[in-house]
Formats: structure tokens, sequence, C-alpha cells
């Protein structure tokens, strides 16, 4: 396999790319999740927030105005799982075109030019990545579906029958929470895609873009004013 790379000019410096690409890609919701608590990063407040949510919603007579803003988060979703198809499609169509694709690219003056496979394998790339974002926005998409019919049937406030409300409560903002960190990893898979273009400019603009992918996703997470903001808000609420 490896030699096979090096074949289509695969170079030392592509393969040390390529493998922090894949680390980072497959490894950064897990880094999210180790840490969460320590450094309070909005997806850790976020869940917290959820289950307040949920819990204040059992409480209410009508829950009308929970479904309709589910409803929206849903049309988000959507929204994004059909334009990742539709960019998808593009990518496909422009491996058809690659021969004049190639020359085109490598014309400019910051991009490195490489041999016909190594061509092919950087436009798979991005392709690969905005598929995997598509089945994350559609999990998502089937998860907000499943907390919407959670949320009507939670039992009324004072109902003796059935399921206890608090404790339906706490699952239901946990199928919400993964839904959303599926719809976050399908908005992460724009970030990365963008990170696989700087590719053609060569593997050290690719590294270098990579990093700066993932600084720019943990700064928000951790110290954007969003992520300031909803840690104040959801110490009051909760009191973590």
């Amino acid at each position: 396999m490896i030699d096979k790379l090096w074949a289509i000019g695969f170079t030392p410096l592509d393969f040390v790319a390529l493998v922090l690409f894949g680390a980072v890609w497959f490894g950064y919701e897990r880094l999210l999740h180790l840490i969460g608590r320590r450094y309070r990063t909005i997806n850790f407040t976020m869940r917290l927030v959820r289950r307040h949510w949920m819990e204040a919603m059992v409480r209410r007579e009508v829950r009308i105005g929970d479904a309709a803003l589910l409803g929206h988060v849903m049309n988000s979703t959507a929204f994004f799982a059909s334009t990742t198809v539709l960019v998808a499609a593009a990518m496909v169509g422009a491996l058809a075109s690659l021969d004049t694709m190639q020359p085109a690219i490598e014309g400019l003056d910051f991009t490195a030019k490489t041999s016909r496979a190594l061509f092919e394998l950087k436009v798979l790339l991005p392709l690969i990545v905005f598929v995997g974002g598509f089945f994350r926005f559609t999990w998502s998409l089937r998860q907000f579906n499943y907390a919407i019919a959670l949320i009507g049937a939670t039992p009324a406030p004072g109902d003796t029958q059935g399921s206890d409300g608090i404790a339906m409560a706490d699952q239901t903002a946990e199928v919400m929470t993964s839904a959303a960190e599926a719809f976050n990893g399908g908005i992460r898979s724009y970030y990365f895609a963008l990170a696989c273009l700087f590719w053609f400019g060569g593997p050290l603009a690719f590294i270098v873009a990579t990093l700066a992918m993932v600084w720019t996703l943990l700064r928000r997470q951790i110290s954007s004013p969003a992520a300031v903001a909803i840690r104040v808000e959801a110490r009051k609420l909760t009191k973590y």
C-alpha cells in the first residue's frame, strides 16, 4: 500500500498531513468531550441547558412552543442536509472533468503540481468528508424527530399515569443532545472539507489549514463571546 502511494508521487509530508487530518477528523469530537467539563465548552453547557429546558417543559400544560422551537432546528438541519447533497453532487461532477480541472488548478501560482492519481485523491478527500457530513445531518434529523415524539408522550403536570415526567425529560434532553452533536458534526464537515482544499497548495499548506481549523473550532467552543454568554446563563440555570 505504501509503495503504491510513493509511486503516485505521495511524499512523506503528504502522509503526515493525511494522518494528521484523519486524526483530527475522527478525534475532534472525542477531544471535545474530554475537555468539555474542564473548560465548559459550548457543547457541555448546552447539554445542561437542554436538560433544564426539558425539565421546564414537563411543568408546562401546553408544549406547542417547545415543539415549534424544535421544528425550527429541524428545518435548519434539513436545509444543510440538502445543501450537502448538492455540494457532493457537484464534486462528483468535478471528477468527470479532471482533464480540464487539473491544468486549471495547477496553473495557479500557489498550487503544487502532482500526478493524476494524487490529484484524484485530493478531489476525493473533501467529497468523502461531505458524504460523512450528509450522514451526520440525516441522523441528526431523525433524532430530532424522536425527541418531538418524546415531548408529545411526556405526561402532563400532575399526571400519575405512565413514566415519571422528570426522568423522561432527562432522556429527552439526551436524545436532543445526541441530535445536536450529530448536527455539529455535519457542520464541521464544511470546515474540514475547506481544510482539504488547501492540499492543492501542498502538504504543508494542508497541515497548517487543518491545525488552523481545529484552533478556530476550539476557540469558538471555549472563549468566544457566545461561549462566555452561554456559560454564564447555564450557571444561573443549573448551578453547575
